[in-house]
């Protein structure tokens, strides 16, 4: 009974928190792929909300990942003389409560560290995550 119960959670994280639906594949190695991603997602989502729970944080998933999202990561861009474009990529400062999951996983504030690049004008439109945007040297 116990088994059939842990066995039912499973399955209802892996529909709902992680939204993991039947995906067919052409090849076999790519529905193998698949189902070892949604395991790895569920063994990852599992070891966070125990080592949370552990801290007095019984959060479900979907309410820890809205937390999570109100820290953000900024792209700062601006064009030199040189036409070079300089990219600071940095991360918000968290919120309280996002905090509070940093101090409970003994995770730090900022994901990464503060990053700057320095790129052509013309390789700057190969960035996907940049919208593309027209830069004027004043």
């Amino acid at each position: 009974m116990v088994l059939c119960k842990a066995l039912h959670n499973t399955i209802r994280v892996l529909k709902t928190d992680l939204d993991l639906r039947p995906i067919y594949h052409q090849k076999d190695e790519n529905t193998m792929a698949h189902l070892h991603l949604g395991l790895l997602a569920y063994w990852l989502v599992n070891t966070v909300r125990h080592q949370l729970k552990q801290e007095g944080i019984h959060s479900g998933w979907r309410e820890i990942v809205r937390t999570m999202n109100t820290q953000k990561a900024v792209t700062t861009l601006a064009q030199n003389n040189h036409e070079e474009v300089i990219m600071i990529r940095r991360c918000s400062e968290p919120n309280g409560q996002v905090r509070k999951l940093y101090d409970a996983l003994k995770y730090k504030y900022a994901p990464f560290v503060k990053r700057k690049y320095v790129v052509h004008k013309s390789e700057l439109k190969n960035c996907q995550f940049i919208e593309q945007q027209e830069f004027h040297s004043d």
